[in-house]
């Protein structure tokens, strides 16, 4: 008999067992101790995240008769539909049976009453993938389903459904497991198994799955084959050709250095090793991201990827300003590589730019700017004019007491005050926090190439308070905060939430240091009855059309000054 793959062995098997999700556990749960349950579920979410998992506790609970503790394992229910010998539980696989033909025949035995238990439970994974016609079918069992049955439908493409179907549904959205979660579930199963597996092993693994269970599992499976069941970090990197974290800062200080000739070797030994250019990349700006999070905080706990002494040798060779820039040459790497038919040789571009660079900003600690330096541009002298007959001399260097520093257009960080919390505070309510939270929890659904930059800043803050206009978050690290508070990065964050995320509201970053305070201020003038009035929050586009609708004379005035200006009406 064939060896039963890990993710099948250890798939759960009651809603204890499950890892992540929750809010879904904790709801349906609920519905089914309560007798709640609706007539129709929508799962939605990435691949190996439990939705199928999760469909058939939810027809294994349903039928049960321990209500209090359901699924309880141990009933004829729980035993037949464990076994998958359960009349009353039909799962459907839609990418094998898309005709409508297929749907009718559904249709036509949901009319039967259930044979062995309350309800008949109808289980379509991918239903994204059922005809035009069937998706038709299907439509009008939902909107009047027969007496005792229920339908789940799981999907990793919702947005492929009819509207009509979605809307007639209880859709659950289902999120990418954290990688802390996965890498505690891996080392649980390899002690069960009596595998030896390294800690950084379990946590490379759960990188490797992208936020999928199945995922994590089978390549626990396929590492415990090839190594008979001692995993290592070593091997890992020989299966999936990989690097080691130490192998990265040793190429991102060669870089810093200069030192050409050993970046030039690392990447041609990348190249033999068949090493994956694009996930390289990602990681080299995770551990940048993961330095400078270290050096702002001086935390370890925080660190999920690189240790303290990994970042603190970094940062013998560079500060906190040289890790931002070269994080952001990689990350517009990263978006040159669906351009390129040779992506090492555009990551070998990138890294040969970063060490030619004769200036790589250094020794320059970041500093808040409150206001955009707008003075004017220092005088040049004109060049001397020569004439065609003469030998052209060597222009002379203009003396240091001539000399005036160049001044340079500084990025605007809106710092926000006490009084500008507390004014956005008093109009904030639970649900809209609520539903703010549920979005956010969302933004890795989205973590495409062009989004990356703004998910890498918005995964590391939390929603703090939300209204109808705006939202407050908050971070540990006073660098995260000024970088969301960066005039140019602000815009482009709103857009994104407004545009991917169907958010629109204005953004606000703040310390948690700097929320605790101002959430026991509240409460004291809440106490006193001198909170201030809300603040009026003006979105970007809103702005824009604020601009085009002055007057000439408004924009005149503007320009030269109100005491400069008179205005003569005829």
């Amino acid at each position: 008999m064939a060896k039963l793959a890990l993710y099948q062995k250890y798939r759960s098997t009651d809603f204890d067992e499950v890892v992540g999700q929750e809010y879904v556990v904790r709801s349906i749960q609920n519905a089914v101790r309560q007798g709640k349950t609706g007539h129709a579920y929508l799962f939605c979410g990435p691949r190996g995240t439990g939705k199928t998992t999760m469909a058939r506790l939810l027809a294994k609970a349903v039928n049960c008769t321990d209500h209090e503790h359901a699924p309880c394992g141990a009933c004829e229910n729980c035993i037949a539909a464990a076994n998958g010998t359960h009349p009353d539980i039909v799962e459907i696989n839609a990418a094998n049976e898309t005709h409508v033909e297929d749907i009718r025949e559904l249709i036509d035995r949901s009319q039967l009453a259930p044979m062995m238990g309350k309800h008949k439970i109808y289980i379509i994974d991918e239903v994204h993938q059922l005809s035009s016609a069937a998706s038709s079918a299907l439509l009008k069992t939902l909107e009047e389903p027969p007496e005792n049955v229920l339908f789940v439908l799981a999907t990793t493409d919702p947005q492929k459904l009819l509207p009509t179907i979605i809307s007639r549904c209880q859709r659950f959205d289902f999120t990418s497991l954290r990688k802390d979660q996965i890498r505690d579930h891996l080392m649980s199963v390899a002690e069960k198994e009596n595998i030896s597996m390294e800690s950084e092993a379990a946590e490379m693994i759960a990188e490797l799955s992208d936020g999928g269970m199945r995922d994590a599992l089978s390549i626990m499976d396929q590492c415990a084959a090839y190594t008979a069941d001692q995993i290592t970090m070593e091997a890992i990197d020989r299966i999936y050709g990989l690097t080691t974290t130490d192998e990265k800062i040793d190429l991102l200080c060669d870089m810093i250095t200069h030192d050409i000739p050993s970046v030039l070797t690392r990447i041609d030994g990348y190249r033999k090793r068949g090493i994956d250019m694009s996930r390289f990349t990602d990681d080299i700006i995770d551990v940048l991201k993961e330095t400078v999070i270290y050096k702002t905080t001086k935390r370890e706990d925080l660190l999920k990827l690189i240790h303290a002494d990994q970042a603190r040798r970094l940062f013998e060779h560079a500060d906190l300003k040289t890790c931002l820039h070269m994080a952001d040459v990689f990350l517009e790497t990263k978006e040159r590589f669906r351009l390129s038919s040779n992506s090492t040789t555009c990551f070998e571009i990138t890294c040969l730019k970063l060490a030619a660079e004769d200036e790589i900003p250094v020794s320059q600690p970041v500093q808040p700017i409150r206001q955009v330096n707008s003075e004017v541009p220092a005088y040049r002298a004109p060049a001397p004019i020569v004439s065609r007959e003469t030998k052209q001399e060597p222009v002379e260097q203009v003396s240091k007491t001539e000399e005036k520093p160049v001044q340079k257009v500084i990025e605007e960080i809106r710092s926000l005050t006490d009084e500008d919390i507390l004014s956005i505070l008093v109009q904030c309510s639970k649900q809209s926090k609520a539903a703010d939270e549920t979005t956010f929890a969302l933004l890795k659904n989205h973590n495409t190439i062009d989004n990356r930059k703004y998910i890498s800043v918005l995964e590391n803050v939390r929603v703090a308070a939300s209204c109808n206009d705006g939202i407050i978050v908050m971070s540990k690290v006073q660098q995260i905060v000024n970088r969301i508070n960066e005039s140019t990065m602000n815009e482009q964050l709103y857009e994104f939430m407004k545009n991917t995320m169907q958010t629109d509201k204005m953004i606000f970053a703040i310390t948690e240091d700097q929320y605790l305070n101002v959430t026991k201020l509240f409460r004291e003038r809440m106490q006193n009855k001198t909170l201030p009035s809300p603040m009026k929050i003006t979105r970007y586009h809103q702005v824009e059309e604020e601009k085009k609708e002055e007057s000439p004379a408004d924009r005149i005035m503007n320009l030269f000054g109100k005491d400069q200006v008179e205005i003569i009406e005829d």
